[in-house]
């Protein structure tokens, strides 16, 4: 009985994590889905990536799009935002699904740059989802072999210096913009 209880608190943790990591758009999935995998096997695993990762999706499309207003002017000239706002709304539809099948285009950015166009919540979840199954079938298979094939400490370890490096990459690279808006000034 204590056990299902704890398996049913692990699922929801992860769940959250996941959809999460998929809100955020900046976090590669891949350090979370051995996890899934590992402790919840192949078909509850993948399950609960692709649930993280499209209904994350969907939520930091939401944000985003609340958020649009505050956006700096600076970000909106970026190119994947000018790419995304040059487009027609159909158009912008195929251009999520192009961008979803890319492995290793920045989630956040594509999330972001849709978010600022006129293509709906619905639209967008669809298009996202298409997009996204087939490089989610790509790591869940990655990181499937992962977990069958690293010892349980090691592939843990790795992961833990995954998420270390995102975090140092991250703080690196706040403190060179903060460096570079003190020298603008």
């Amino acid at each position: 009985m204590m056990s299902e209880l704890f398996s049913v608190a692990k699922f929801y943790m992860l769940l959250i994590l996941n959809i999460g990591i998929g809100t955020l758009g900046f976090i590669p999935s891949i350090l979370i889905t051995p996890i899934n995998l590992d402790r919840f096997g192949l078909i509850g695993g993948s399950a609960l990536s692709v649930v993280g990762e499209i209904f994350g999706a969907l939520i930091g499309f939401c944000l985003y799009r609340y958020g649009a207003k505050h956006l700096p002017s600076a970000w909106q000239q970026q190119q994947w935002f000018q790419f995304f706002l040059r487009q027609k709304n159909g158009a912008v539809f195929f251009a999520v699904i192009a961008f979803r099948l890319l492995p290793f285009a920045p989630s956040g950015a594509v999330t972001a740059a849709a978010a600022l166009t006129t293509i709906s919540a619905p639209a967008f979840f669809w298009a996202s989802s298409i997009g996204k199954l087939p490089a989610l079938a790509l790591e869940i298979t990655l990181a499937f072999g992962m977990v069958f094939w690293l010892p349980q400490s090691l592939l843990y370890g790795v992961i833990g210096v995954g998420f270390v490096g995102m975090l140092l990459m991250a703080l690196k690279r706040k403190r060179s913009s903060t460096k570079l808006n003190r020298q603008r000034r």
